[in-house]
């Protein structure tokens, strides 16, 4: 039987939910974000976003602390023609003198909303070639400093080129022709959702019916480049078997191996929570050798969804994208998942005699900010 006390108690930690619950959609932001991709093939990318705000001095911050790179890789220097708007009129904005990343301007009285747009400028290398693009979220939007990922959703459209397809794990609202509109989503989980596209693309199912899902999705410049021999695919198949009975778990919706096969884009490995961005050259994958210097890519990465992602060490689990990252747990991120990666790659098949000298293994700085170890001949 309860007794007016314990009824009292529980009514107060009802209100006090049910306050924090309000105070937290009271902080929440939504933003509308368009990109305009038709121009990926020249490196080209064109942003445009709104974002719900109140008169007075707000500052916008440029994704800076990247997860996976481990460090303040935000290509902020490829950011051009930034403008702003409120009310159909252009508002200043003042770079801080001291912060490159962060933006200053002053929201007029009356506007309830900010129009931003910029292009995305890469290196020629880093994201595109005349067939293919890889659209990175980090490199095409600003959000209010200092507010945490998790209180901020973006529904994200995109526009590729025509006859591009495309692939990712991110919820998909709507497609039709080469326009796409994604599911709204918080905006951590934007940002590690890459979207994959290209005028040639396959998919190779790992796991047909089963759930959740797992697959390739191959981009290439040439469609002779798509094709994986048979028996390569069923040891990626035998990878998925293998992860499962070493971990039993599966914390993902669906998993994409995003795999570029491209001697115009810079070789790469990069984890996320249900993808990788995976790129090597365009014979990566039919060379003997270079699908043996190959053999933990996808193993490693494809681990990093467990440790790392799901679990990720203290000090590099940070609130927002401007808050510095702690490393000295980074042999727990990237060392343990050297180790287990090279289990699951012998385990599969992919690796089934010595590699060459130094071709297994992930350094512990970025991947993406240096030439992996497998892709040293290339």
């Amino acid at each position: 039987m309860k007794t007016k006390k314990s009824t009292f108690q529980l009514f107060l930690i009802l209100a006090l939910v049910v306050c924090s619950a309000s105070a937290a959609a009271a902080q929440a932001l939504s933003i509308k974000l368009t990109v305009d991709a038709t121009q990926a093939a020249r490196n080209i990318l064109h942003s445009k976003f709104t974002i719900p705000v109140r008169p007075g001095p707000l500052t916008l911050f440029y994704p800076k602390w990247i997860p996976g790179e481990h460090s303040p890789t935000g290509p902020i220097n490829d950011l051009v023609g930034l403008k702003l708007s409120a009310n159909g009129k252009p508002v200043a904005w003042q770079r801080d003198d001291v912060e490159m990343f962060a933006f200053h301007c002053e929201v007029p009285q009356g506007a309830d909303e900010l129009e931003v747009s910029f292009d995305d400028v890469s290196q020629p290398e880093t994201t595109a070639s005349a067939k293919l693009a890889r659209i990175k979220w980090n490199r095409l939007i600003l959000y209010p400093r200092e507010m945490n990922s998790d209180t901020i959703r973006v529904r994200a459209s995109l526009l590729l080129p025509a006859g591009w397809k495309f692939s990712t794990s991110l919820p998909v609202a709507s497609a039709s022709a080469n326009n796409i509109t994604f599911k709204p989503v918080e905006f951590d989980l934007l940002i590690d959702s890459p979207v994959q596209s290209g005028q040639y693309m396959k998919v190779v199912q790992l796991t047909p019916g089963e759930n959740p899902s797992h697959e390739i999705d191959i981009a290439a410049d040439s469609p002779s480049a798509l094709d994986l021999s048979p028996d390569l695919i069923e040891n990626y198949r035998h990878l998925i078997r293998e992860a499962q009975a070493l971990y039993q778990s599966h914390h993902y919706r669906e998993y994409h191996f995003l795999l570029t096969l491209s001697d115009n884009t810079m070789p790469l490995g990069q984890e996320h929570h249900e993808s990788s961005d995976d790129r090597m050259g365009a014979n990566g994958l039919s060379d003997p050798n270079r699908q043996l210097l190959a053999a933990d890519l996808f193993p490693h990465e494809f681990t990093h969804s467990w440790n790392g992602q799901y679990r990720r060490p203290a000090g590099l689990a940070t609130p927002n994208f401007q808050q510095p990252m702690l490393g000295d747990l980074l042999w727990v991120y990237e060392g343990m998942t050297d180790y287990l990666g090279a289990v699951l790659a012998t385990r599969s098949g992919l690796l089934t005699r010595p590699p060459p000298k130094g071709s297994i293994g992930r350094p512990t700085t970025p991947c993406s900010t240096r030439r992996p170890r497998w892709a040293t001949d290339q």
